[in-house]
């Protein structure tokens, strides 16, 4: 049976939901079907539906649980350090290989936040579609509030399956977040590209140095993650984004209240007054599938049951 749904139902639609009424990559993440705006929820042809709440977001994982350590307030002192500019410069670099993308219309922002890159970049490229989502609604809610554009698709979503249609997303950006690459593949398009930030041994060196007696891992390196990425994806780029920038006592509250660098440690046993300036450093790769090492891994997979089926017989 055909099941559709038609424009029309969405004319009463407040102005900050209408951006859903076009937003054709979402899929039910119960039963993976389309979901269509009708009236002021997504819907999918098995009658599952989702509410859009008022500030402007949906909330496609109704059942997960929150984390006790990204509470509403973690959200707001990020928000503050990110607007201060301390990581301006991650954001141009990411602005840039966007303006080189010319053909890629549609972005996914994986683990959004406060929403403060999508935001920013919809404002820089606004040819493009940014979908942009969080496990948590608190930073969802933040992010959506925020944002005067209104164009922005905000979602509460699950990293383990996101509620994304296949090969529907020409840009991932995975900003200092956790990585599912099974999905990652599933959700971009053929020549799609995943641009991922990662922090270097220079992030937050002043803060490391300072809780440095405190810290099980004394060293930081980036060299494990990046192993991960390239048995998923091959690097096509590798830049280093780095600010060296004062901080105020305001801002510096703000950041330490902020940092997962910090949630193990006893803040009690540091002169904080000390910490004057702040290291932002990342390094960004633009991956892209590889091909090639999924066609090894399929090879070996082959190889292997071969042998099996072999001493069976």
């Amino acid at each position: 049976m055909l099941f559709c749904y038609t424009t029309s139902m969405n004319t009463n639609l407040k102005p900050k939901l209408q951006r859903f009424a076009s937003a054709s990559a979402f899929a039910c993440p119960i039963c993976q079907e389309n979901l269509t705006l009708v009236e002021s929820s997504l819907k999918c042809s098995n009658h599952h539906s989702f509410d859009l709440a008022k500030f402007g977001y949906v909330n496609l994982t109704p059942q997960i649980k929150q984390s006790t350590n990204y509470d509403k307030e973690n959200f707001q002192n990020r928000q503050q350090i990110l607007e201060a500019g301390f990581y301006q410069t991650i954001l141009e670099t990411i602005s840039d290989l966007l303006a080189n993308s010319e053909s890629a219309k549609t972005i996914l922002d994986i683990g959004c936040g406060e929403g403060f890159y999508s935001r920013k970049l919809q404002e820089s490229h606004p040819d493009k579609t940014f979908y942009a989502f969080d496990i948590s609604k608190d930073s969802v809610q933040i992010a959506a509030k925020c944002e005067p554009n209104w164009a922005v698709n905000w979602f509460v979503g699950d990293l383990a399956r996101l509620p994304i249609k296949d090969a529907s997303m020409d840009i991932l950006l995975d900003i200092f977040s956790p990585a599912n690459y099974g999905e990652f593949r599933r959700v971009l398009s053929k020549d799609g590209i995943l641009i991922k930030v990662i922090p270097t041994e220079n992030h937050l060196k002043e803060i490391r140095q300072m809780v440095q007696n405190q810290l099980t891992k004394k060293d930081y390196s980036n060299q494990d993650i990046k192993e991960h990425f390239q048995e998923h994806f091959s690097i096509q780029s590798s830049q280093i984004a780095s600010l060296t920038k004062p901080i105020t006592a305001e801002q510096r509250q703000a950041l330490l209240s902020m940092t997962p660098l910090l949630f193990h440690v006893d803040h009690t046993k540091i002169d904080w007054s000390q910490l004057t300036e702040i290291t932002i450093e990342a390094e960004i790769l633009v991956g892209k599938i590889g091909w090639n090492i999924l066609k090894i891994k399929k090879r070996i997979f082959l190889d292997a049951l071969f042998i099996i089926c072999c001493k069976k017989s």
